[in-house]
């Protein structure tokens, strides 16, 4: 889940990604704590710091341990990471949504490392991630972070043997609740019985779909902010289901929260434009103008 942060959170956690003792990670951590949005989108995020810092406070003394050998930060609207055995297309998958050109090959294990790039859906951005299928624990550290997992099975092997192992690999990482999105890659060379979405990333069938069902797994929506008198704003803020203008206007500014007066929001329905008030819940695509 997106928690839509300032500046000042970003320059806590490079603070924390480069710190070399116990007491610089103890010290942006708090900052972290601190500088992170209080909504309901940064629970999860929130906790999970404070039970790091928790961890920390109790560990001794000295030097951190050494620093990861590639850092990941989570951009755009969310964050899903691609995850499958060697050879299910996962890279061929990653460059066809995004238009990137991470290396691709027919020998097993190709990708050694995280490859990342930024999927248009509309006027946002998703980051994707492919992990690879080393299965090591600094590749399989992202998932602790995503959003949501995309597990891509190979329609030319044993899709049933496919599923179990990797269920079973994530079942051992100790992995927090996850949005998990199976889908069956190379249905050209092999279309299956099956209750998972069938895709061909290499002839590019089924991907506006699969964009699609990417989106919906999140549980987010889009809002479009405009001043009075002039265009929507783009891009959109994203936000979960179920949020409501006030959610929209402590995110634009802090001010706006206290001096709200009301809002009008515009969408396809027939009280589009209309006056509300904050507790007013908003749906996907809305386009909200505030008025303070």
């Amino acid at each position: 889940m997106p928690i839509n942060a300032g500046p000042e959170y970003f320059v806590a956690e490079k603070k924390f990604l480069e710190a070399r003792t116990r007491e610089e990670k103890i010290a942006a951590l708090e900052e972290m704590i601190r500088t992170i949005p209080k909504h309901k989108g940064a629970e999860k995020q929130l906790a999970l710091l404070k039970k790091r810092l928790a961890n920390l406070r109790k560990q001794k003394s000295g030097r951190a341990t050494a620093r990861p050998k590639f850092i990941i930060r989570k951009t755009g609207s969310a964050q899903i990471c691609i995850f499958g055995m060697t050879k299910c297309g996962k890279s061929t998958l990653l460059n066809i949504l995004t238009g990137v050109h991470v290396e691709v090959g027919d020998y097993p294990y190709t990708t050694k490392e995280p490859n990342l790039a930024m999927m248009n859906f509309g006027d946002i951005k998703i980051q994707l991630v492919e992990i690879p299928a080393t299965f090591d624990p600094e590749s399989m550290s992202v998932l602790y972070t995503c959003d949501e997992i995309l597990i891509l099975l190979d329609a030319t092997e044993d899709v049933e043997r496919q599923e179990n192992e990797l269920k079973k690999i994530l079942s051992e990482t100790n992995l927090p609740n996850k949005r998990i999105l199976f889908v069956i890659n190379k249905s050209d060379l092999k279309l299956l019985k099956s209750k998972y979405l069938q895709i061909s990333a290499k002839n590019e069938i089924g991907l506006d779909e699969l964009k699609d069902r990417i989106w919906s797994g999140l549980g987010l929506i889009r809002i479009y902010t405009k001043p009075p008198g002039k265009p929507k704003i783009i891009p959109p803020i994203t936000l979960p289901i179920g949020s409501k203008v006030r959610d929209v206007a402590r995110n634009v500014h802090k001010d706006f929260l206290k001096d709200f007066k009301f809002a009008r929001v515009f969408n396809n329905s027939k009280f589009s434009g209309r006056p509300v008030g904050l507790d007013y819940k908003l749906n996907d695509l809305d386009v909200v103008e505030i008025h303070v």
